[in-house]
């Protein structure tokens, strides 16, 4: 069998050359990766929320993965919504469908029976039903056998409907799981709502990231996305990443769907809102009791 000839080497000069290059790209690098972590420094010093005590850990943690904090909600609101949320949580599986038809325009009006329904699922539904009525919402007509539901002109009913339900719901269930864990255990949390990040070096008013919860543990951050819809694998994977950079921290999708199985997408973290206290527990003990 014949043998194969080496490959030809670079000429040396040619090869020098090649290497003088490379190192002065090294060289260049790290005077700029210097000037950046020095520009960068600064403009923390500078900003309102590292300065402040409450939120000076959270201002560093994001000012770590290039971000700054334009704003956010310190505590959530009592919402007019939560009770009317709570409530499409317990008969998601019927409601949802039903309100989630108003959302198009074309839907300005549904008949539903009620003959058939679960004694429960039929009580829980009026009482959603007159939620809605209280927030003018909608406006109904009832039967013994009927209710019909008219949709009434309101953009906050459209978003609820859409989606925002399950935003609320998991708000609620985040905030008093911390509570009991940290009354359990005797330590604090915070708690930040609708967190809008810019990136750092930018001057820009309006966010690059919006995140709906972050909670702060210790020296722990876990930020909490909200999905009723189809999962944006690319964007949850890509955050979850650079959320959980520092090896401690933790990026948690909780969806309402309770079909899709949370194992295919370990190591991410996917927990249906019905689990998310069972689930976030033991987290937790892992993450800040176990290994302390």
């Amino acid at each position: 069998m014949a043998k194969s000839s080496p490959t030809p080497s670079l000429p040396t000069l040619q090869q020098t050359e090649l290497d003088v290059l490379m190192l002065a790209r090294d060289v260049l690098q790290k005077q700029i990766d210097e000037r950046v972590a020095i520009r960068n420094r600064e403009i923390l010093e500078r900003d309102q929320f590292f300065k402040e005590r409450k939120t000076r850990k959270l201002a560093s943690f994001v000012a770590e993965l290039g971000y700054r904090i334009l704003n956010f909600t310190k505590k959530e609101q009592p919402l007019s919504t939560k009770r009317a949320a709570l409530l499409m949580f317990r008969i998601k599986e019927y409601a949802v469908p039903i309100f989630k038809k108003f959302v198009a325009k074309t839907c300005r009006e549904q008949d539903i029976p009620l003959d058939g329904l679960e004694p429960e699922v039929k009580t829980t539904f009026l009482q959603l039903c007159d939620a809605f009525e209280r927030l003018g919402w909608i406006e109904t007509e009832r039967t013994k056998h009927e209710i019909t539901i008219r949709r009434l002109n309101d953009k906050e009913a459209a978003q609820f409907w859409h989606g925002s339900w399950a935003e609320v719901v998991n708000r609620s269930l985040i905030e008093s799981t911390l509570q009991d864990f940290a009354k359990e255990h005797k330590c604090q949390f915070d708690v930040f709502f609708n967190v809008k990040l810019a990136k750092l070096d930018s001057s820009k008013t309006s966010p690059d990231m919006e995140l709906d919860i972050i909670a702060q543990l210790r020296d722990r951050f876990y930020i909490f996305e909200t999905k009723t819809g189809v999962l944006g694998i690319d964007k949850w994977v890509a955050r979850a990443k650079m959320f959980s950079v520092d090896q401690k921290s933790r990026f948690i999708t909780c969806c309402a769907d309770e079909t899709i199985p949370s194992y295919l997408f370990e190591p991410y973290q996917l927990v249906p809102l019905s689990k998310l206290k069972q689930e976030m527990v033991p987290m937790l003990n892992g993450d800040l009791i176990q290994n302390v």
